[in-house]
């Protein structure tokens, strides 16, 4: 079988859908991923075949200098200009993928130019959701009705007139149903992986037999590079970690972490992001270690507590790995899976003056490292998270679900 991937070209959409590219090369298929430069290094490693984008269809990791407003409003801009491009690239794309002659394609929700290329291709299609089913779950509409409230600055109003009129652009010219970045985030194919178990899934009742709550997949990534992981042995370890999108430039964060935990009995390691210059942080504290990026797998082995921005897979990561979080959420799913985590007791959910108090903070950490019903509850969510399948349970739903279309095919014909 050959399979056709359309993950949306940020860390955080790409790294969940690694494990299964491997799984299915493993199993003799074919999987073609569609990429930019920046993860073909990544991509290559599973065994997939790359087919390379243009690189204007990518999500920065730093903000510049000259932007104006919060990381979120200078972001929202991108990502909705991001899918204004990918809707004008996709006729071009799509009749790349039809001379792939693939059997079905995957896409990532957020990739509108995925979902456009299933529509003109009308082969089998599946999404592979990066965080919750929004589709048929009213408490998370309402949740993320809270987190947009506000008008939208400027040039985010003028994305989203952009990404209207490449909607209506696209329909008028290939007849598909207009698209808009609401529509993208709730849209339903007859599969759509999840990469969370069913419990953690709000309304999961109201999901029908099309969605697959697979959890997540949890591999090694081999990015150590030179990080002297060896200088963590016998300590009491606390990652901290706001991501790897622009909205982890906060260096008043990162300052309130310095005087938490300066000359405590925590081994800190502290990713501050790509637009933060670790030198710009001030005198580093002899006990933590602050680099751009970590292996947050390999650090997290370690680790007795991980303050997080709440991203799905750092979320995910920390639960399968059992330790206990303190959610920091900047935006997007992030509150709403702060919110998860403390209604199940596996962690804590800050705000924003929490997080900056570093009185508050250090108490925070002490308690989840100490309350063993933390630690109790999390041994339970980590049988779930291992039960559920992750990538080897994605990988039999899709070829089942192509053995399946190829069946109906043959008897028609």
């Amino acid at each position: 079988m050959k399979f056709l991937f359309y993950p949306a070209p940020a860390h955080g959409h790409v790294n969940p859908m690694l494990p299964l590219f491997q799984e299915l090369v493993s199993r003799g298929d074919e999987v073609v991923v569609h990429v930019t430069r920046e993860f073909e290094a990544a991509v290559r490693h599973t065994g997939a075949s790359l087919r390379l984008l243009d690189d204007r269809l990518t999500i920065p990791s730093t903000l510049s200098e000259g932007g104006s407003g919060t990381p979120f409003k200078q972001l929202m801009p991108m990502i909705l200009g991001l899918m204004s491009q990918g809707l004008r690239e996709a006729p071009r794309l799509a009749e790349q993928a039809r001379a792939e002659q693939a059997d079905c394609i995957v896409y990532d929700p957020m990739v509108m130019w995925g979902h456009a290329i299933a529509g003109l291709l009308h082969l089998p299609t599946a999404i592979f959701h990066t965080s919750f089913a929004l589709s048929h779950s009213p408490t998370l509409k309402r949740e993320l009705k809270k987190t947009m409230k506000g008008l939208p600055p400027p040039r985010a109003l003028l994305a989203m007139l952009e990404l209207l009129w490449a909607s209506e652009v696209f329909h008028w010219r290939h007849g598909l149903p207009r698209m808009s970045m609401g529509a993208a985030f709730e849209a339903v194919e007859d599969l759509n992986l999840i990469p969370v178990p069913r419990t953690y899934q709000p309304d999961a009742g109201l999901f029908d037999e099309r969605f697959l709550f697979v959890g997540p997949s949890v591999l090694p990534r081999n990015d150590r590079g030179d990080f002297p992981l060896e200088q963590l042995d016998g300590k009491p370890v606390l990652l901290i970690s706001l991501g790897t999108t622009p909205m982890n430039q906060r260096p008043d964060f990162y300052a309130a972490c310095f005087e938490a935990f300066r000359d405590t009995r925590w081994q800190v390691v502290m990713a501050c992001g790509m637009g933060v210059a670790p030198a710009t942080l001030g005198p580093t504290p002899s006990n933590i270690l602050v680099r751009q990026r970590v292996p947050q797998l390999d650090v997290l082995q370690r680790a007795r507590v991980f303050i997080t921005h709440g991203g799905m897979n750092s979320t995910m990561e920390g639960l399968w790995h059992g330790v206990p979080l303190a959610v920091f959420p900047q935006f997007g799913d992030q509150p709403l899976n702060a919110s998860r985590v403390s209604e199940l007791g596996l962690g804590v959910s800050l705000t924003a003056h929490e997080a900056l108090d570093p009185k508050v903070l250090r108490e925070t950490i002490e308690r989840l490292d100490t309350d063993p019903g933390y630690r109790s509850r999390l041994s339970g969510f980590q049988r779930e998270l291992r039960e559920a399948g992750g990538h080897r349970r994605a990988a039999d739903a899709l070829q089942q679900y192509v053995a399946a279309h190829q069946g109906q095919r043959r008897k028609a014909a």
